[in-house]
């Protein structure tokens, strides 16, 4: 879910996002390997807290994200929680199948340049080009629900 690079923002889309999805809550595995889980939970009504742990890893990873809606499109701003101030926010673009048991992120890309200085100029740039083919990496990561 939070591999890769995917295009990394020191301004957020926005300042919050949809209410919660409840079908969105509960834990994950990534459909190509079982060595990672994402555990995810309820921060708040807008919020989700993310908690993976890897077979590898000693201790778990945390995130939170919100999703935003773009012209009929979800994306997933995920920051990892570690105590900074500082942070970064990263974008995929979030389809939930029809029964609610398979999410397939695609990540924004990182060969995007463009900063921005606000949330909206943000979501006008996205709005333009998140239906061309090269706004996304070339793989999209599936994830299955336990």
């Amino acid at each position: 879910m939070l591999g890769g690079c995917p295009y990394g923002s020191s301004v957020p889309m926005d300042t919050t996002g949809k209410k919660i999805n409840s079908v969105l809550l509960g834990t994950w595995e990534p459909k190509s390997s079982s060595s990672d889980k994402y555990k995810i939970t309820k921060d708040n009504e807008f919020t989700y807290k993310i908690e993976k742990t890897s077979k590898d890893a000693k201790e778990p990873t945390f995130y939170k994200g919100y999703i935003v809606e773009l012209d009929g499109d979800q994306f997933l701003n995920l920051w990892e929680e570690n105590g900074s101030s500082d942070k970064t926010y990263y974008l995929y673009k979030v389809e939930l199948n029809g029964s609610g048991s398979k999410v397939t992120l695609s990540s924004v890309t990182e060969n995007i340049t463009e900063k921005f200085a606000t949330g909206e100029e943000m979501k006008a740039f996205f709005k333009k080009y998140k239906g061309l083919s090269f706004f996304y990496e070339k793989t999209q990561d599936e994830y299955i629900k336990d």
